[in-house]
């Protein structure tokens, strides 16, 4: 049995909930991005503009939801792994979890799995309700739990190495040339490898060749990926890697404040 504590739920996240009135009409996004940093991806992939523009690329996303339909794009194109696809109405006593997931292989339709919280520890089991694989983005893993789980469970436990995953060798369905390694830019590791076979050896040769460290979140997520290649490649310690090379503006501007027509933040 998890812990009382496993199941609290943060009151930054309470607070972004929809109305009671909303939550029964059927799914919508919930966005656990409370991060100032560039990126709007999810903001320009609603179709339905449930998702409000941003005046800054910094600030953080809010959600419009008499517009939310909870069809699930923001979630499949954010790159913080960071919303997740709620329908309460699922059922009278149950609630369907639409998340993230980047791990193979994918648990089976149907299967049971272990849900956990924030902090990964396991609360609760779960049914795999529905898998959505979207094409270069994140596939969607839609989850059953009892409604007390709707707003604690946030990912689902896989088996480990040391449980007979990949312990004989890489399992037939895994394919880890697909894996991606800068989400802002949708950059396989198939394609980092070939770059590397062709002697771009550092971070900015990279960055030159193929926008590496060059999406919204500015290398946040890619940088200490590519470090691990690059130190595994060359055969010395990661700290000897030299990140990249950052000139100004250090975070995104609009083109109207660099030409100084525009006050910034207007």
């Amino acid at each position: 049995m998890p812990k009382p504590d496993a199941c609290a739920v943060d009151e930054k996240i309470l607070a972004e909930l929809p109305s009671e009135e909303r939550r029964k009409k059927g799914p919508y996004a919930l966005i656990e991005c409370f991060q100032h940093i560039p990126c709007n991806p999810c903001s320009t992939s609603c179709r339905f503009g449930a998702i409000l523009p941003m005046a800054d690329i910094n600030e953080l996303p809010r959600v419009d939801y008499e517009k939310c339909t909870g069809c699930g794009l923001c979630a499949a194109h954010c790159p913080g792994l960071a919303i997740f696809i709620i329908n309460e109405a699922f059922s009278e006593t149950q609630t369907e979890i639409l998340m993230p997931f980047e791990y193979l292989p994918l648990p089976e339709k149907g299967s049971e799995v272990d849900a956990v919280n924030r902090d990964g520890l396991t609360v609760t089991k779960a049914r795999v309700q529905e898998i959505r694989k979207y094409r270069d983005k994140t596939t969607l893993l839609g989850v059953i739990v009892d409604d007390a789980y709707a707003h604690v469970v946030r990912g689902v436990r896989i088996p480990t190495m040391e449980e007979g995953l990949i312990r004989d060798g890489e399992p037939e369905n895994v394919k880890i040339d697909e894996s991606i390694v800068c989400r802002c830019e949708d950059i396989d590791m198939d394609t980092l490898q070939r770059l590397m076979d062709e002697n771009h050896l550092s971070i900015n040769d990279l960055k030159l060749e193929a926008r590496f460290t060059m999406g919204p979140c500015q290398g946040k997520t890619c940088t200490a990926l590519l470090v691990q290649q690059l130190s595994a490649r060359l055969h010395i310690p990661p700290e000897k890697i030299k990140g990249p090379r950052y000139r100004q503006p250090i975070k995104p501007v609009r083109i109207g404040e660099v030409a100084g027509c525009q006050p910034a933040g207007d």
